[in-house]
């Protein structure tokens, strides 16, 4: 069982997570902050972190998030997914920024199976499985 750490700001997604991960077989930590602490990934025990990138007001946020989370030594290692609303063009400016963070995409609306298959590819192998 792997423990992940949610963060948008949408609490029907927020909802959906906690549904499809608990199916998977994990535990799902639910935040609507937009920018969490290094920090709270480490109390959390998270084994990955799911993000929106338009979490909030700021465009960004999530962005900013995950740049903090890779330069902070606890939680640098941590899988992060990034799941936005935002368009493929949208994404382009930053896309080889989240490539050099180690950050998979998906885009909302996002079919279910693709969420399994990035946390499946991102978990930790123990903790992937349920």
């Amino acid at each position: 069982m792997a423990v992940v750490l949610v963060v948008n700001d949408d609490q029907d997604m927020l909802d959906m997570y906690a549904a499809v991960l608990e199916e998977m077989g994990h535990h799902a930590v639910l935040r609507t902050d937009a920018a969490p602490e290094p920090k709270t990934v480490v109390a959390t025990g998270a084994n990955a972190v799911v993000i929106d990138l338009q979490a909030e007001a700021d465009r960004l946020a999530g962005l900013h998030a995950i740049e903090r989370l890779r330069a902070y030594p606890a939680t640098e290692a941590v899988p992060i997914v990034l799941a936005t609303a935002a368009t493929p063009d949208e994404i382009q400016p930053i896309a080889e920024r989240l490539e050099s963070l180690r950050v998979p995409v998906l885009i909302k609306p996002f079919a279910i199976d693709q969420l399994r298959d990035v946390l499946g590819r991102v978990l930790p192998k123990r903790a992937a499985a349920p």
